[in-house]
């Protein structure tokens, strides 16, 4: 908005004839709607340019002798039989429930690892399931991590 100043003293005086009033405008406002314009433009640039980037950085990672390729983690299914005949499988082998720790610690020394997946039947209970923990934290497991599947949109 302009703004008035008032008159100077020489005009009033009988000097010179100055003008009346001086109006100077300031720039204490600003317009946002072209920074709004602005901004809008450079969202829609990196929405449609996002997934065109490419997600990693090439990187020839170096080589050691010492280090192992990391492999799949050493799964332990629970199926429904289990309630029959108290067995699980590692992998694809049916393993009784009173070997399964020796049975375990010989898989993941192979591996070199000290964690597993258990993966069980929703038509076990939780005891029975709890009953395999145990068992497989006798073998030398440090970490279970039990596999789930999504929930469908009942």
């Amino acid at each position: 908005m302009p703004k008035l100043e008032p008159m100077s003293n020489g005009a009033a005086r009988g000097g010179r004839r100055g003008r009346a009033a001086h109006v100077s405008s300031s720039l204490a406002e600003i317009n946002v709607v072209p920074l709004v314009d602005v901004m809008l433009v450079l969202l829609i640039i990196f929405m449609v340019a996002a997934p065109t980037m490419q997600q990693g950085l090439p990187v020839q990672l170096p080589q050691s002798r010492q280090s192992r390729a990391t492999q799949a983690p050493v799964t332990i299914t629970v199926p429904l039989s289990f309630r029959r005949d108290h067995r699980v499988e590692i992998g694809d082998d049916l393993v009784p429930l009173d070997v399964l720790a020796e049975r375990v610690k010989q898989a993941l020394d192979a591996r070199g690892q000290q964690s597993v997946m258990l993966a069980s039947d929703a038509g076990i209970p939780m005891g029975e399931i709890i009953s395999v923990w145990d068992r497989l934290e006798a073998g030398g497991v440090h970490t279970v991590n039990v596999q789930t599947q999504p929930a469908t949109g009942r």
